[in-house]
């Protein structure tokens, strides 16, 4: 019992004589420039001289050195205007998020590349509106972009497929046009999201094999054949096509085993229902309707689990009509 309270009074006098941690004077007053720039709000009213320690401060984090480092402001209604340059001023930050700021208008300030540490980046249902800079594939360490429900328009950067670490990239609900660049689609992301954009011409090819668990183009006007997504060696988890022009024959495509989700409806794919459907244990959601596809359906467990919905209003052009999946034999 006295070895522990010798040991209680020995770290509450190393505590007392540690120095207090405060935040950089350099992170304050850039604190203080963002608080004014977006009107003052009372969402950030911690945000004040009158407490200089800007590491206890709400809706930001510090690292061990007293350098705020993450950001994070979400569903405020008293926000109101634009990214604030001194954001910039921010040089720790490692983590940024803007998210349901109704009130945050304007363009995505070039300023943002200054932030050299950045590696996640979150401007998400925000009426941030003008093109994506391409600025901000300056910040090589970014593992995690979501820009997604703004007003964005013009095209995604080429460079953003040069991004050495991005695993992440969410562009969807947006008005984004113009083509996917090339080498955009690739293994090294864990998911890649450009769904409700406007986004014309072919899925870019690519060689890569890594791991990829989400690819989401839907709801654009994209063409082509996109049979490369699945290649072989390429483990990947849930493809959402649907709502484009895609234009490609069905018939042999080999699914990869460990898909869960695929959604190819609302396009003009042709052929038949591939076999490569049965292997599908782990498929959780299926839709192949509104296509061109014919008959007959294979009868595995593996294609009529999901019941009739998936295969519902295909035309079919050359062949025999899709065969009604209510006349199959369920079998275990």
């Amino acid at each position: 019992m006295a070895s522990t309270t010798l040991l209680a009074v020995f770290l509450l006098v190393a505590a007392s004589a540690a120095p207090a941690r405060s935040c950089s004077p350099r992170d304050l007053q850039a604190l203080l420039s963002v608080k004014q720039a977006l009107g003052n709000p009372a969402t950030l009213s911690t945000w004040t001289p009158a407490s200089p320690d800007c590491c206890s401060w709400d809706h930001l984090r510090c690292n061990d050195a007293g350098r705020v480092n993450n950001v994070f402001i979400d569903g405020a209604d008293d926000v109101r205007g634009q990214i604030p340059s001194a954001v910039g001023g921010l040089t720790e930050l490692m983590s940024l998020t803007l998210f349901r700021l109704a009130g945050l208008t304007g363009p995505i300030p070039a300023c943002l590349a200054a932030l050299s540490n950045l590696q996640f980046l979150t401007v998400s249902h925000t009426n941030v509106s003008g093109a994506i800079p391409e600025s901000l594939a300056r910040l090589r360490g970014l593992d995690s972009v979501d820009l997604s429900s703004n007003q964005l328009t013009g095209g995604i950067p080429a460079s953003f497929a040069d991004l050495p670490s991005l695993r992440s990239l969410d562009l969807g609900h947006n008005q984004l046009t113009g083509s996917i660049p090339a080498g955009l689609v690739q293994g090294q992301f864990r998911s890649l999201v450009l769904s409700y954009n406007q986004l014309t011409g072919p899925i870019p090819r690519d060689d890569a094999r890594d791991e990829i668990n989400t690819v989401d183009l839907s709801h654009n006007k994209l063409t082509g054949d996109p049979s490369h997504l699945f290649a072989a060696g390429r483990p990947i988890g849930k493809v959402d096509l649907s709502w484009n022009y895609l234009d490609f024959d069905l018939s042999q495509l080999v699914f990869p085993p460990e898909m869960t989700y695929l959604d190819l409806s609302h396009n003009l794919i042709r052929g038949t229902v591939p076999l490569s459907l049965e292997r599908l244990s782990t498929l959780q959601k299926l839709d192949l309707s509104y296509n061109r596809l014919c008959g007959p359906l294979p009868k595995g467990h593996g294609v009529i689990k999901h019941g009739c919905k998936p295969y519902a209003h295909n035309q079919c052009r050359k062949g025999t009509p899709l065969a009604g999946c209510q006349d199959l034999e369920w079998s275990e």
